[in-house]
């Protein structure tokens, strides 16, 4: 077995205590209630603080989006580095991860141990519930679609005798990869690590939209070179990210599937760069210091109205909203947050 299945103790029966009763809306708190949606779309972008984006000639066609569509303007990251934030999207917390380490490390002792990893203080992979897990359990549909992922080894183990590799394990991530684990949640959450059918390339997104496939969740992440963080012998990293997204939201919006039901397009960030909150970080809704303001943008096919809303949200108030669209239970810490629901009408 590629990692040591360790029991959670305390963050599990945690997690488990956190998930919300079926149905639960936030109609009953004087909130509108998030309505029901066929499809939404989640593109996140990586490190870039909201000042560095709106209003930035750089990103033409992500501020051509935010001043045509809805913008959340008090929108933050939960926490620092990127792994935690990507978990918290999908999963309601980031259950003690506060680095970027591989999904499968635990805090090992040994350097033999095939799950060590330098810094590790808490496991990497959690028993908790991601919303992907819900959508299955509801008999409906998620996916990940991540550029420049690597062909998938028939293998998990990690091995030798160095915590340094060689590593022979499914989807890797290092610092030169486009490709990154730490902006892969569904390999963190046991229900999904070994779903390698709903963890794809990007490029099976027109594939999927030319048959009428886009499943109810997706996530879609652009590689190293495309999400504005970058790695070495990468471009301008703002308006490489920005000729990503108008390329991705324009194939979505002019797919058969865009035009038929209720869907939702959002735009978002991991956390920020710290260039508009210090070296602590900013936060909301409880989750402060946090992972600092970043843009985020909410398409929808009923409407082009331009909206801004100022209400403080985090991913947790995301991950809420798509749960409510999609007539789903709240998952911890999203139990605590207001749905986004002005942006999501009508």
């Amino acid at each position: 077995m590629w990692i040591r299945r360790i029991a959670l103790g305390a963050v599990a029966l945690a997690a488990a205590a956190w998930v919300g009763t079926a149905g639960s809306s936030s109609a009953s708190n004087g909130t509108p209630a998030v309505p029901h949606y066929q499809h939404i779309v989640e593109i996140m972008m990586e490190n870039t603080s909201y000042g560095t984006i709106i209003g930035n000639a750089n990103a033409p066609h992500l501020n051509a989006l935010a001043s045509t569509y809805g913008l959340a303007t008090d929108y933050f990251g939960v926490t620092h580095p990127s792994e935690p934030n990507y978990m918290a999207a999908i999963g309601g917390s980031f259950f003690g991860v506060q680095d970027d380490n591989q999904f499968y490390c635990t805090p090992a002792l040994a350097i033999t141990d095939p799950t060590f990893c330098a810094g590790t203080t808490v496991n990497h992979t959690v028993s908790a519930q991601s919303i992907a897990d819900q959508l299955t359990a509801a008999g409906m549909t998620w996916k990940g679609y991540f550029q420049s992922l690597p062909p998938a080894p028939t293998t998990y183990v990690k091995t030798g005798a160095s915590a340094n590799g060689p590593y022979t394990f499914k989807y890797p991530s290092n610092a030169d990869a486009l490709y990154a684990s730490k902006h892969n949640p569904f390999v963190n959450f046991t229900g999904t690590q070994d779903d390698v059918a709903d963890m794809v390339p990007d490029t099976q997104l027109a594939t999927d939209l030319a048959h009428n496939a886009l499943p109810n969740y997706s996530m879609i992440v652009p590689d190293q070179c495309n999400d504005m963080h970058g790695t070495g012998g990468c471009g301008p990293l703002i308006q490489a990210g920005d000729a990503y997204v108008n390329n991705t939201v324009n194939e979505i919006m002019a797919s058969k599937q865009w035009s038929e039901g209720r869907n939702a397009i959002v735009i978002t960030w991991d956390e920020d760069d710290f260039s508009d909150s210090g070296q602590l970080g900013t936060g909301c809704c409880g989750s402060d210091p946090g992972g600092g303001h970043v843009a985020t943008i909410v398409i929808t096919n009923r409407t082009t109205s331009h909206i801004t809303d100022a209400t403080p949200y985090n991913h947790y108030s995301l991950l809420r909203t798509m749960e409510e669209a999609f007539g789903l239970p709240c998952l911890a810490n999203a139990c605590d947050v207001t749905p986004m629901s002005p942006l999501f009408h009508p």
